[in-house]
């Protein structure tokens, strides 16, 4: 064999062996970008929902945003939570129905799908939860949930406390926070 032939093998097998593992091939889900035409078009669906919320009432509604990995997001701003807001107005999660039941299934980022960074960063807002005001405050658990149970705000927490703590870490998790052991959810 020739020394080109032999190149030429060496190389076929090298990118054979590539395309034969995870996310190298260019057709595996791995290597294909999330964010395509089709996640374009549910941030416009998410937005179309936004604009319903609004004109029916939850005027402070956040826009829609897609995640960097091309989930659909509605990050909260200045502390709102929209979702608690939400779920006390069955007339407008009614009215906007009709759209939220158009989002395929994989709009959102699947509950057991938390990424390391995201586990890391529920760490950091944890500690800083700890350093405004609930010394006891726990570290997550892997599914990035806080258990309270035994903790001074288990039973729940004055209202200021809980905004001290949010405006204090919000920079570091804005999203949702899980509770269990007391307390609900925020």
């Amino acid at each position: 064999m020739t020394r080109s032939a032999s190149t030429l093998l060496r190389t076929a097998l090298v990118v054979a062996g590539l395309a034969a593992m995870p996310g190298c091939d260019p057709g595996s889900p791995a290597a294909t970008p999330r964010a395509t035409p089709n996640r374009q078009q549910l941030l416009a669906l998410g937005q179309e929902w936004v604009q319903c919320l609004r004109g029916k009432g939850l005027t402070r509604m956040p826009d829609a945003e897609l995640t960097p990995d091309g989930y659909l997001s509605f990050p909260p701003a200045d502390g709102y939570n929209w979702k608690e807001d939400l779920s006390k107005r069955k007339s407008i999660i009614d009215a906007c129905k009709s759209i939220e039941d158009r989002y395929p299934a994989d709009a959102f980022r699947p509950k057991a799908q938390l990424s390391a960074d995201d586990l890391r960063k529920l760490g950091e807002y944890a500690k800083c939860a700890r350093a405004h005001g609930v010394p006891d405050f726990p570290d997550p658990k892997q599914d990035g949930s806080f258990d309270l149970t035994g903790t001074s705000v288990a039973n729940g927490a004055n209202p200021a406390l809980t905004d001290k703590v949010h405006q204090a870490c919000k920079s570091i998790w804005s999203g949702k926070i899980s509770i269990s052991g007391g307390g609900g959810k925020k």
